[in-house]
């Protein structure tokens, strides 16, 4: 038994070697291709532009990056209280690295919620209210983008209308994902009979077109499923409250994220008329970065950042603005991640050798 477990151990671990490596390829060439690309970058302006930023707007970006992981702790942290389960600051800090750390080097970001609620259950949390805490703040995250996109559409529709073909299709199929997830995770959670009813008619229509050979195996595993989380929904009934408190967290962490390329367009532009134009820009993107299951959205966030910002402004700053709010947002975001998941997985291990 034991040299099966360090067989799996070791198995997993070359998976997430995997995963890392493939990650810093497609980041590495994703960043050669922006430069490569634009053939109006210059190191020496980049440089330059760097340099001209201003420091507190930059570091205000800094702090951004942080409270986008910040507030996802903080939902994490209302959640499993509300269930008598209390969390420390630095706990929920943790849990939140966890899934923003391994969600970027996963497609889909399918890693991100296993190994948060690995790290929650190392710390005493029992499986069932790890469950629907992962699904509630699944529901926020998608629910607060979809938000946040219909008040910039409302306000400054030219944003995504200016965008080309490709960069309005990412977004459009991207908005469909949200509202997909949204409606999927709430019957979840709140109207499990409707989901299995929606599912039996897919599963039925797959089988017809000989998509699904064995129907009955399948739908036998779609109603274990379904019955394995009906009673960890319930527990999320009569929490009207704590919702909404997690609702608010969750439009606080999209807004920080928003908000490093913000306070970096601030930071190196005088031209504060168009503050709200690249704060639509980058909801739109966080919602198109969803239409391909590419670890970390690369490649397809930066295409349309940089689409967006071309309307804006000249092809190199809209490159430099991208190149620097991207650095911060994610690579610096998953470096910190990357530590914080790191010092907490040795703190467990040396709490559970004492």
């Amino acid at each position: 038994m034991q040299i099966q477990d360090t067989k799996n151990n070791l198995i997993g671990n070359r998976k997430r070697l995997l995963w890392v490596a493939l990650f810093i390829v497609i980041a590495i060439a994703s960043i050669i291709a922006i430069i490569g690309f634009n053939k109006s970058f210059s190191l020496n302006k980049f440089i330059e532009f760097f340099k001209s930023a201003n420091p507190l707007w930059m570091g205000l970006a800094i702090l951004s990056m942080l409270l986008f992981i910040f507030f996802e702790g903080c939902s994490i942290s209302v959640l499993c209280k509300s269930f008598k389960y209390k969390t420390k600051v630095r706990d929920g800090f943790a849990y939140s690295s966890a899934d923003i750390y391994f969600s970027a080097i996963t497609p889909s970001a399918t890693g991100g919620q296993p190994a948060s609620a690995y790290f929650m259950h190392k710390d005493g949390i029992p499986i069932s209210v790890i469950t629907v805490t992962m699904f509630c703040i699944l529901l926020m995250y998608s629910l607060s983008i979809i938000i946040i996109n219909f008040i910039s559409f409302i306000i400054k529709p030219s944003v995504v209308f200016e965008m080309d073909f490709l960069a309005k299709l990412f977004i459009l199929v991207g908005f469909g994902v949200q509202f997909v997830l949204v409606a999927f995770f709430y019957f979840l959670l709140f109207n499990e009979s409707l989901l299995q009813k929606i599912c039996a008619f897919f599963v039925s229509v797959a089988a017809k077109i000989h998509l699904i050979k064995n129907k009955d195996s399948v739908m036998k595993k779609l109603n274990s499923l379904i019955d394995k989380y009906r009673d960890s929904a319930k527990m999320l009934k009569g929490h009207n409250k704590v919702m909404l408190k997690v609702l608010i967290l969750t439009l606080l962490q999209r807004l920080a994220q928003i908000s490093v390329i913000v306070c970096v367009f601030i930071a190196t532009s005088s031209n504060l008329n168009q503050v709200f134009d690249i704060f639509s820009i980058e909801s739109f993107v966080i919602t198109g970065s969803y239409c391909i299951p590419i670890p970390g959205a690369i490649g397809v966030s930066d295409y349309l950042m940089l689409n967006g910002f071309k309307t804006l402004m000249p092809e190199n700053i809209a490159v430099n603005l991208e190149l620097i709010g991207r650095g911060i947002s994610f690579y610096c975001c998953i470096i910190v991640c990357g530590v914080t998941i790191l010092a907490k997985y040795l703190s467990q291990k040396r709490r559970s050798r004492e």
